[in-house]
């Protein structure tokens, strides 16, 4: 019986032991990969160990899905910080796969920028078979209020390409599971919904860097209380944008309610300045034509959200 029990703890320690050795490797070559600090040799050496139907989930970026959601993912990224690279500290085995802790270090704006990652990654055949990434993704608020042209580059995190969305589906219907790319709200008023953010983020970017041209662009004379009161508009521009974009499904119709209240509040705004007419007609009617659409499309949204 003794022998059987030791014959039994041995052969069960192999597999394991193996299994320790398969995940160390992998870290190590998870290492080697971070350490390149640029895009195109980052992705020549993870994209051959990235499973087909591999899933990514990131702060600030829509869900991922095979290897064109990891290009995706890591496109943007380097677009905005080209040097971008990263070492390991300290990992460890789960039952499925690793979590690994690193800290990311690129170049933003001529200013360096770092930030604390921790990975926990599925493998299957020494491959990524889903990767969930955990940062505190508010730490990097500051740089990209600081640098809002050079976040614009973080965009294409938020939308899927084509073939992305085409090979999510396939795998999808062939697995009888949901598509990672599908939201409650879905089709034209998606997009619209989509483009209502990224022309928050566009006017934040401008409000930010340009505030005396947009306050000349919409008819306003120029003043420095204008320009502090333009620049707190589009850091809450940029916040609502981003905000939406990167939101889950739960967020994102939260951050739809949000949108509305302040689209409508800005529009009744708007139309009691322009019956006093204390300020120039043009500006007026530029920017309630912008708040009064939004407010219009977000409201149609929220009732058919109601109606569902």
């Amino acid at each position: 019986m003794a022998r059987a029990t030791t014959t039994t703890t041995s052969s069960s320690a192999e597999p394991k032991t193996e299994l320790i050795d398969e995940k160390a490797e992998f870290v190590d070559y998870f290492a080697a990969g971070l350490a390149k600090g640029n895009r195109d040799e980052f992705l020549e050496h993870f994209l051959p160990r990235v499973a087909a139907d591999v899933r990514y989930r990131q702060p600030l970026a829509r869900r991922g899905f095979g290897p064109e959601g990891f290009r995706r993912m890591f496109d943007g990224v380097f677009a905005a910080a080209p040097d971008l690279h990263g070492v390991v500290h300290r990992w460890g085995p789960t039952d499925d796969g690793v979590l690994v802790e690193f800290t990311l270090t690129g170049t933003l704006g001529h200013r360096s920028v770092s930030i604390d990652v921790v990975d926990r990654i599925v493998l299957r055949d020494g491959g990524i078979a889903a990767n969930d990434t955990y940062f505190d993704s508010a730490s990097l608020v500051p740089r990209l209020l600081a640098h809002p042209i050079l976040s614009l580059k973080l965009l294409p995190r938020f939308f899927p390409t084509a073939a992305e969305r085409a090979a999510s589906r396939k795998h999808s219907r062939t697995e009888g599971m949901q598509p990672v790319t599908t939201t409650p709200t879905t089709g034209v008023r998606a997009d619209a919904l989509d483009r209502m953010a990224i022309g928050r983020l566009v006017l934040a970017a401008i409000s930010l860097t340009a505030p005396r041209q947009f306050a000349r662009a919409v008819g306003i004379k120029s003043s420095p209380e204008l320009t502090y009161l333009t620049r707190i508009y589009g850091a809450r521009a940029l916040v609502m944008g981003l905000g939406y974009l990167t939101g889950s499904e739960e967020e994102r119709a939260r951050w739809k309610r949000f949108g509305l209240v302040v689209d409508t509040s800005d529009t009744l705004t708007g139309i009691a300045q322009l019956v006093r007419r204390d300020v120039p007609v043009r500006a007026a009617v530029s920017m309630l034509a912008l708040t009064g659409s939004y407010a219009a499309v977000g409201a149609a949204e929220v009732v058919s959200d109601r109606r569902r």
